[in-house]
């Protein structure tokens, strides 16, 4: 079917109300499925949360909502992006592709704000519409990036060689300390990072999790990362979210840590405004960690492609 442009007011009319309705629909869906993970979690399963969870890992500069619509919609993509964005990248949509649906926000220049330097308003966020992307298995054309560099390869001595690269890429001090007889494997005051050497050193993989876990602590829950103490969750669910980012940032770097926490995450419970809430500062945090890993000169890049919205 042919797309037409409406012209008349009628026309535009019908379209932005058909608009609002797929938008509207988006939304719904969002809490829909939360409200399914949290009721799982309730009932003591995990893996549906703990898949979508890996699926966020190649999708990390998306917002959480998104992360959940083209999980849903596409969740073989490993890629997805405008028609236009497709064509840049030298691929073409192939006739009969689905489009998957995701949500853009919408702003207008804030008149109530102080104008910058040029003399413009900063712009706020007044809502969100729907936008239309594809997933790479419905392109055809240049070859694809490769996801080799998410891989760890090389075992234990190319495992520790990462943790030494992306420690330096980190925002805060990565030291290693003899503790013995302490049980905490690593610890963080905001200010830097602590991995105990007697608890770590033995297992390369263990040790970039607790590093992930610690520098999701950092970004999530002290002041030097923006939060003020009234606005971090209760000790469990600090614990639960850094927990979480690093099951995710391990993700990536192909390292799995399933048996390590699908029990540990049930501890949301069948609270989905809780669980929503969690999912989002996770998600933020990831991507801000990944925005220092990926631009740093001693981080690991990311495919060209790129994959935000």
């Amino acid at each position: 079917m042919t797309y037409k442009k409406p012209t008349t007011e009628a026309e535009k009319q019908q379209a932005r109300e058909a608009a609002q309705a797929i938008t509207a629909e988006l939304m719904e869906r969002i809490t829909n499925r939360v409200d399914v993970l949290a009721e799982q979690l309730k009932q003591g399963a995990s893996e549906e949360l703990l898949t979508f969870m890996r699926f966020t890992a190649r999708f990390h500069t998306y917002s959480m909502n998104n992360q959940l619509l083209i999980w849903m919609q596409a969740p073989a993509a490993q890629y997805v992006a405008g028609f236009h964005d497709w064509k840049r990248q030298g691929r073409s949509v192939k006739k009969g592709a689905k489009a998957v649906r995701v949500l853009a926000p919408v702003s207008v220049p804030d008149h109530d704000a102080a104008p910058g330097p040029d003399g413009k308003h900063p712009h706020k966020i007044v809502g969100f519409k729907y936008v239309s992307v594809f997933a790479d298995f419905d392109t055809e054309g240049e070859p694809l990036p490769g996801t080799e560099f998410m891989t760890v390869k090389g075992g234990d001595e190319h495992t520790r060689a990462l943790l030494a690269q992306l420690s330096s890429a980190a925002p805060v001090a990565v030291e290693w300390q003899d503790e013995e007889g302490k049980a905490a494997h690593g610890w963080t005051d905001g200010g830097k990072i602590v991995l105990n050497r007697p608890r770590c050193e033995a297992e390369p993989a263990h040790a970039l999790r607790v590093f992930f876990h610690e520098w999701a602590h950092v970004e999530l829950h002290f002041a030097q990362a923006g939060k003020r103490a009234e606005d971090c969750p209760d000790r469990k669910t600090r614990e639960l979210e850094a927990d979480a980012a690093a099951y995710v940032l391990s993700s990536f770097h192909g390292i799995e840590a399933a048996a390590q926490v699908s029990d540990y995450i049930t501890n949301w419970g069948g609270d989905a405004e809780k669980l929503r809430a969690s999912l989002g500062r996770i998600s933020r945090a990831v991507t801000r960690i990944m925005g220092h890993l990926t631009t740093h000169p001693n981080g690991r890049r990311a495919a060209p492609l790129s994959t935000a919205a």
